[in-house]
């Protein structure tokens, strides 16, 4: 899409004009400025063309696929000058020669770029602009706002009784007060519309109410044309409402027929969340019980919501058989149903898919030949931006409202396979290594993708998975339903904005060498020498994403594409890291799985954020000497993120180079224990992150016990950083660790993840006593022994702010707490703890959610019991779930050390 190729060639201008004076990549910066400065304006232009009206002008399309491929030809332009620049070195004759050749064709260039930009500022352009969105305004009001239709209150509900009697009970509700707002959210075709009709058209509700308005709002509502529909149904005078009316007035009589009546009014497809704020001036806010409900797919309004939950296999199946086998009651043969089970799982929940699925069903034979067909396709449906069903269309309009840097961000996501569980980590990472986002004001890049993919949640367009453990809107995995994946594939196919390999025969089609992004979703097909062939005339790739099923032996990976700035290919087996990897400049995000050594030529990556470095198989050590990064990895001076599993970084030498500092670092994990010296991390100052991963040799407890000895205090750990957010150690050992020292963390720490330690109970005060100490989680012996109890020694109140404790493995059996402990502690889990006995619920705090999985059977009747004695477990909202489904019990990130 022009969006992102434009965002993405302002990056690299910006990469070069901030290179050193010295830089041996020297390019014509006054040329540089200018195109900068017209892709600004042009920018300017395809965010002002956003929905609505871009939608449905194929000029505006047309128009935008020209910018697209002379951007992209601009940027190929610029980007191959670099690599050779790069490969041949700099200062030659020839290569003078070469940056003359260059700089005319960059001036070729920069002229065809600004003459979109003369074209767009022609006053006519303007005009043309103005009256294409006031027609669209137009008849979007006409086509939203003159429809009242629900889609049927006939319709059967299935699998939404709960969420049905809950807003029913609320509506009906005698709670004395002011007027009150319920939020009905959920993702477009969930069935909304249809559970809060049947609430509406409900009798008992008719009659508890003096007025019952219902109003379809539509993302391009008026105000005026909604004021006149409310007043339509309150059966106005005609005399009131004159064509020439104004707002101000029409609000006023509404205002004055609602004052001192009950009444419900449902606004339905709302897509302001500021709506209730400007309706507050013509619904009257008095303390009669009235109630106002509004359906949306936004989730970002300040009322109480509900949100309206994904069909289970079950319900999937109940609600097609009848909409399939209407004449015979919803029986039909065990051949059938078996299969369509099948077809209603691949729906996943979704009652309009479900509805659409049922609709291509009716129309075929009811024969198991038939059914199967559809049962064995990756998609049920297949769904494209013209196809005009209600589905589609409900889904395009999801897609089409969103603003050009979540469309870039919404289409990005789809070059993951089919329910891949998406990284909020990886996923924002990802984003940052392609360019094709621009940081938001007072956010760097990564907070950006960060809080893109909370806008995408908050539209309803991506769902969430995992919670982390601490924190509100923090999504640790998310996912794409099925039918917002088809109708983003489909969407990036027509885009060329990435292409998916996966079948040989069908990988490599014609037009496949104007291609950015290449995702295999059947690595073997990189091996075959043919695709070798073909991926040589894919020379402009930017990214090569390895997504399909990991590999048990080694391919051989060709990389003919010198462009690329991101390669994944941790899914891939390698003997050897690939040292072709080393020629590739504008590499950005690396990530591959090999069993080699790291070579020195790594450093001439200057240009790499993300270093992810994976074992195939692990190796078993004939001893415990550390295995080094090269030192050569202290000259990667943009590296951001690194994971390196079964390495330790080596102590930067000479000490006295102030320019082996990797100050940008913010994250490692999987690094040995020789990594955290003081002569290392006071050359990684801004880190923030750190995962350590102690293997010893089996029952070799004296060498895990001093691996841990950087915890003890002293000048390592501790003493180096005064702000630090994560640390997370994992002893992978068979033997039980028995480690006596009192471990010591940066003051300022606010999370601590511990496994396999072995430290004593008693040593646990070392930790409660961090002030700013939010999540704790100790997994397998963390701490050991038999009894967990800490008496006050002051009126310091242990745990002060600790939110979340996870409690894994332990062989515990009695924990007593006491009242000053943990005072905000809101969630608490505890698996595996066979041992523990009871839980200290009166030494906690009241409003809490307590998880138990796989613990005695004392403690489960034990929660049981008091859950039913205890009333006041409701009042402060305590909560306890018996299950394991592990939600939220982890945030380290992508790769776990």
């Amino acid at each position: 899409m022009a969006f992102a190729a434009v965002v993405s060639l302002k990056q690299t201008i910006e990469r070069i004009l901030l290179l050193p004076p010295g830089s041996k990549i020297l390019l014509p910066n006054t040329e540089m400025k200018l195109i900068s400065d017209e892709l600004c304006y042009l920018q300017s232009f395809l965010e002002a063309i956003s929905p609505p009206q871009s939608s449905s002008s194929k000029s505006v399309e047309a128009f935008e696929r020209q910018i697209k491929d002379v951007v992209h030809k601009l940027e190929d332009l610029i980007d191959f000058h670099i690599s050779d620049k790069f490969l041949s070195g700099s200062g030659s004759a020839a290569d003078d020669g070469l940056t003359f050749v260059f700089s005319q064709q960059l001036l070729e260039f920069r002229q065809e770029v600004s003459s979109f930009t003369k074209i767009l500022k022609t006053k006519e352009e303007c005009d043309i602009n103005r009256q294409n969105q006031q027609q669209s305004d137009s008849s979007a009001s006409e086509t939203t706002l003159s429809r009242i239709d629900y889609g049927g209150n006939k319709k059967k509900i299935v699998g939404l009784g709960k969420e049905l009697r809950k807003l029913r009970h609320w509506v009906l509700s005698n709670t004395y007060g002011r007027c009150s707002t319920m939020l009905v959210v959920g993702m477009a075709g969930i069935g909304k519309t249809i559970v809060v009709k049947q609430v509406y058209d409900d009798p008992e509700v008719k009659v508890h109410f003096d007025r019952c308005l219902y109003v379809t709002l539509g993302p391009h509502y008026q105000l005026k044309e909604t004021l006149l529909l409310l007043l339509d149904q309150l059966k106005a005078d005609n005399e009131d409402l004159r064509e020439d009316s104004s707002e101000d007035s029409l609000s006023k009589l509404v205002y004055q027929i609602l004052l001192g009546k009950r009444y419900l009014v449902v606004l339905d497809d709302v897509w302001n969340t500021h709506i209730r704020e400007e309706f507050k001036h013509y619904l009257p806010d008095e303390v009669n019980q009235s109630r106002i409900i509004i359906t949306s797919r936004m989730r970002d309004f300040d009322e109480l919501s509900m949100e309206i939950p994904l069909l289970n296999n079950v319900e999937s199946w109940n609600l097609l058989r009848d909409l399939v086998f209407t004449t015979t009651g919803g029986s039909c043969s065990p051949q059938l149903e078996k299969i369509g089970k099948e077809i209603a799982k691949k729906c996943e929940g979704l009652p309009l898919a479900i509805i659409e699925v049922g609709k291509l069903l009716r129309k075929k034979e009811k024969t198991v030949e038939e059914w199967q067909f559809i049962a064995d396709k990756e998609d049920p449906l297949t769904i494209k931006s013209d196809d005009n069903t209600p589905l589609s269309n409900a889904l395009l309009l999801s897609y089409t409202m969103l603003p050009q840097y979540l469309k870039v961000c919404f289409l990005y996501m789809s070059v993951f396979p089919k329910g891949y569980e998406i990284s909020r980590s990886k996923l924002t990472k990802l984003l940052v290594a392609e360019g094709i986002l621009e940081p938001q004001k007072n956010k760097n890049l990564e907070e950006t993708a960060d809080e893109c993919l909370n806008e995408l949640i908050s539209h309803s367009v991506v769902m969430k998975k995992k919670q982390r453990s601490r924190g509100k809107r923090t999504t640790k995995t998310c996912k794409l339903h099925f039918t917002f994946r088809n109708l983003c594939v489909n969407e990036a196919k027509s885009e060329n904005f990435f292409h998916v390999i996966n079948k040989y025969p069908d990988s490599f089609p014609e037009g496949i060498d104007s291609q950015r992004r290449l995702c295999a979703h059947n690595n073997i097909v990189l091996g075959f020498e043919q695709a070798h062939i073909w991926m040589e005339s894919v020379s402009g790739a930017r990214s090569l994403l390895c997504y399909g099923p990991k590999q048990q032996y080694p391919i051989r990976l060709y990389l003919p594409f010198r462009l690329l700035k991101v390669l994944d290919a941790v899914l891939m087996r390698f003997y050897e890291f690939p040292h072709q990897v080393v020629e590739l400049f504008h590499l950005r995000y690396l990530a591959v799985t090999s069993n080699g050594e790291i070579p020195s030529s790594i450093s001439r990556l200057s240009n790499l954020e993300i270093l992810i470095i994976h074992q195939h198989h692990r190796v078993i050590k004939s001893s415990n000497s550390p295995v080094y990064l090269p030192v050569e990895i202290w000259k990667l001076h943009k590296l951001k993120h690194l994971v390196c599993m079964g390495f330790d970084l080596p102590d930067p030498s000479p000490a006295n180079d102030d320019s082996l500092i990797l100050e940008k670092l913010l994250t490692i994990s999987g690094v040995g224990a020789h990594s955290c010296t003081k002569r290392v991390l006071t050359r990684i100052p801004n880190l923030t992150k750190l995962g350590i991963r102690i293997e010893t040799k089996d029952d070799d407890e004296t060498a895990a016990v001093e691996a841990l000895s950087f915890l003890g205090g002293g000048d390592r750990f501790a003493s180096v950083y005064e702000e630090f957010e994560s640390f997370k150690c994992v002893v992978i050992n068979p033997s039980l660790v028995r480690c006596q020292i009192v471990p010591n963390f940066p003051a300022n720490i606010s999370k601590i993840s511990l496994s396999g330690c072995g430290f004593p109970w008693e040593n646990m005060r070392a930790i409660a006593e961090l002030p700013n100490l939010r999540v704790l989680k100790l997994r397998w012996c963390a701490f050991s022994g038999p009894e967990w109890e800490m008496r006050r020694e002051n009126r310091y109140a242990l745990f002060n702010g600790l939110e979340f404790l996870l409690m894994e493995d332990l062989d515990i059996q009695q924990w007593r707490v006491e009242s000053y402990q943990f005072p905000n502690m809101n969630r608490l889990i505890i698996r595996h703890c066979y041992k523990l006995t009871a839980i200290p619920i009166f030494g906690l705090h009241y409003s809490l959610k307590i998880e138990v999985d796989g613990c005695s059977p004392l403690v489960t009747q034990q929660l049981i019991s008091e859950q039913k004695l205890n009333s006041r477990w409701v009042y402060f909202g305590l909560r306890v779930k018996f299950s394991g489904d592990g939600d939220g019990d982890d945030d380290d990130g992508d790769e776990k050390p």
